[in-house]
């Protein structure tokens, strides 16, 4: 009757440059779900918080950032499906 899921997308994202560069995506969609849902001080720091280690994590190439690290869960992924 009308009625339907609505997604809100309280990150920002992160585009990391081959060169390491990085930008920070959907800061004005952020700003926007900010103001109309009233994000409180909190949930914004958590936000901002979760965004800097996300940062962190790519300038010292850790976590999803380490070289080969898709490579390495694609082929695992693999493996195990060769192995059904």
């Amino acid at each position: 009757d009308g009625e339907a899921l609505k997604y809100i997308d309280y990150d920002l994202d992160l585009k990391v440059f081959p060169d390491y560069r990085y930008k920070v995506l959907d800061e004005e969609e952020y700003r926007q779900h900010s103001l109309k849902m009233h994000y409180s001080k909190e949930l914004d720091a958590i936000l901002r918080k979760q965004l800097s280690i996300l940062i962190d994590m790519s300038m010292t190439l850790k976590g999803p950032f380490q070289p080969n690290f898709a490579k390495y869960w694609y082929d695992a992924y693999q493996a195990e499906k060769n192995r059904k």
